[in-house]
């Protein structure tokens, strides 16, 4: 199940200055477009692109979640062009063009964005899992994995590499079944006895932390980092791989203000109430209640300029507001009285 896709990519079209961030951006879209293919309607195996977390001070993005009845695997992307190795002490290079150069290590990298995600879950223990004899049960005994996709058309030494890490590194087309022999059969590992997280849990865990990421404010990119290391701007022109999902929608040269919308627009798809609603969120998204028919109905409206579907909402105060993923175009949706 895939509880927040991947992000519309927004910083241009991918020429000059920011063309090893289209690139980056891409390959998280074909990683993002294997986890939804392989685990779309999978209903224990729950998937978070561009997580953004804030706890204590550090901040975090990750690229690709995924959650699970016995833990969690954390997915770090890498477009990456030429050749890749790792040498005993587990530093990164990788070439270009005949070249070569170090670069930081996504492993590490996603080992910090666990850590924070680990702390942030941990102090949040009480609203996600429940009690088992009246003491309360923790985060920390489960499975916790780092993977790194990196682009399929790079060249891996594996025999070069630290078995560790050689373990963890994997081509994005081999990715959906590198998730699937980590969790395994659920079934014997609930025979087996370990500690897992019932639906209720995971559907719990699944929206505290959407609720948060949508909470984080993220000023740049490079800030979203567990790690404050710059990788080299080599050039990384990597080409679109063949079972690419669509490309990100152009973005550039829209309206970015809020369109305004009547609050009476939204109404319940039920009965068609349009003052009895009341503002939630839950597992699929913000959506209202109707106070008269009790009818949930998702706030994820069409956008008013070009009626694209794949909007995405936001809450800020008591206005919450679309964003149009192909036009970019802002508009309130609702607003709670």
């Amino acid at each position: 199940m895939i509880l927040k896709e991947k992000d519309a990519y927004s910083n241009g079209d991918g020429r000059g200055g920011d063309e090893r961030a289209f690139y980056g951006h891409k390959q998280e879209q074909d990683v993002a477009f294997q986890l939804r293919r392989e685990f779309g309607e999978h209903k224990q195996i729950h998937v978070i692109n561009d997580l953004r977390l804030g706890h204590r001070g550090e901040r975090a993005q990750i690229d690709h979640l995924i959650l699970h009845p016995c833990g969690f695997i954390i997915v770090e992307s890498k477009s990456i062009v030429g050749e890749v190795t790792v040498n005993a002490a587990g530093e990164w290079s990788r070439s270009y063009q005949g070249n070569w150069m170090g670069m930081p290590s996504p492993i590490r990298q996603a080992e910090l964005q666990q850590s924070l995600l680990h702390h942030l879950l941990r102090d949040n223990v009480e609203r996600l899992v429940a009690k088992i004899l009246g003491v309360q049960t923790q985060v920390g005994g489960r499975d916790w994995q780092v993977l790194c996709a990196v682009s399929s058309t790079a060249i891996l030494h594996r025999d070069k590499m630290p078995r560790k890490v050689a373990a963890r590194v994997v081509k994005t087309e081999f990715l959906a079944q590198k998730v699937k022999d980590i969790v395994g059969n659920i079934t014997i590992a609930l025979i087996k006895g370990k500690p897992k997280f019932s639906k209720r849990e995971l559907a719990n865990i699944g929206s505290f932390l959407l609720e948060h990421s949508a909470q984080v404010s993220t000023p740049s990119a490079s800030s979203d980092r567990a790690t404050a290391t710059p990788e080299p701007a080599a050039p990384v022109a990597e080409p679109a791989p063949q079972y690419s999902s669509t490309p990100a929608p152009d973005t550039a040269a829209f309206p970015t203000e809020p369109t305004a919308k009547p609050q009476n627009m939204l109404t319940c798809k039920e009965c068609g109430e349009a003052h009895q609603l009341t503002g939630m969120y839950g597992q699929y998204g913000y959506y209202v209640k109707c106070g008269r028919c009790s009818t949930n109905t998702s706030m994820k409206q069409p956008c008013p300029a070009c009626g694209w579907k794949s909007v995405r909402v936001s809450k800020g105060g008591q206005d919450y507001t679309g964003s149009c993923r192909k036009c970019a175009q802002k508009f309130l949706v609702y607003r709670q009285a």
